[in-house]
């Protein structure tokens, strides 16, 4: 279940008392309509939330998580959305590849706030939009928040109530992410939410259903929305207790061979592979290239649907070429 982040007011406190604090401005992280974002799904074996340091200069090194499936968030007009007749004050959709229904948003320069959500369940907040993400925001700042609305799962219209989000902006340092990619001046964000969903037998409104959300997000300045989620749902209701984990990162690398001398959101998966390679990019590459540790040569292979074909290297640590009209990427692969 996606984290539901409602907010209705804010209160910032700072906890830190010194040094150079990161701030995330927010210029940059708010997406736009025709606006695409993909992200990596990993396995959270190993995965240590804490990184090493203080606070205020920590290292987050996850290389070593194992990638696993992608996932591409899309962000629309609203108008050409289903369900936009319900929140028609909105300007920005989001919906997520293999997910129905859509999240609907009013966004502006410095903020984003949820309207409604549409799909397996549906929920609508009361008198206003929930706010998602508000900038700038510095490292040691928090917030307290409450919120209500309506709730529709499982065949029952519910009230939402008792809604609680705690937002601490808790650490700040370098962050390594599954891809080795190295972004300095990384700003972790550590938002919880709970709330109850309440029914009406006919005596009057009951819990049946309580929501929590443990999330962490780490932004960047030069990047839209969160470069690495990690988060824990859990759901208590009548029929049963669930739990379901994300963690997922941004694709970035930072290639100097690609158009313009800038960060491109391109990545590779799974990693390490046994039969193909799963190439994501908006540049469409047509031929590959895989070299040993030694530096030689040992395939040439059209990207097909990129994808590229591995079937027959042996296993080992390659790096994997990628190439189109003169633009050309790296990285290593693990061949299994």
């Amino acid at each position: 279940m996606k984290r539901i982040l409602l907010l209705v007011s804010s209160v910032a406190i700072s906890i830190f008392s010194f040094g150079q604090f990161v701030t995330i401005s927010g210029q940059n992280q708010i997406p736009q309509i025709g606006d695409v974002i993909n992200y990596i799904n990993c396995s959270d074996f190993g995965f240590e939330i804490g990184g090493t340091g203080s606070v205020t200069n920590k290292l987050w090194d996850y290389t070593g998580l194992m990638q696993e499936s992608s996932v591409t968030f899309s962000y629309l007009d609203p108008s050409t959305v289903s369900g936009y007749e319900q929140f028609t004050d909105v300007n920005l959709a989001e919906t997520t590849s293999g997910q129905n229904g859509a999240i609907f948003i009013k966004a502006g320069n410095y903020y984003m706030a949820r309207k409604g959500i549409t799909g397996d369940l549906y929920m609508n907040y009361a008198n206003d939009s929930a706010l998602l993400f508000k900038f700038p925001i510095t490292a040691g700042q928090s917030f307290n928040n409450t919120y209500t609305g309506t709730f529709f799962a499982s065949g029952l219209d519910m009230i939402i109530d008792n809604g609680n989000v705690q937002i601490q902006a808790d650490a700040q340092g370098t962050l390594i992410l599954p891809n080795g990619t190295t972004l300095t001046n990384v700003l972790r964000l550590h938002i919880t939410e709970t709330f109850s969903g309440k029914y009406d037998f006919g005596t009057g409104p009951m819990e049946i259903m309580s929501v929590n959300d443990d999330y962490y997000y780490w932004f960047h300045e030069d990047y839209k929305m969160p470069v690495m989620v990690y988060g824990i749902t859990s759901v208590n209701s009548i029929g049963g207790n669930q739990q379901s984990k994300a963690l997922r990162f941004q694709p970035i690398e930072n290639t100097t061979d690609i158009v313009s001398n800038s960060y491109k959101s391109i990545s590779v998966y799974p990693n390490p592979a046994k039969d193909i390679v799963n190439v994501i990019s908006d540049i469409n590459f047509d031929m590959a290239f895989i070299y040993d540790v030694t530096g030689k040569m040992v395939k040439a292979v059209n990207v097909i649907n990129k994808t590229v074909d591995i079937t027959d290297i042996s296993a080992g640590i390659y790096s994997l070429e990628l190439k189109a009209d003169g633009q050309s990427f790296k990285t290593k692969i693990v061949v299994e």
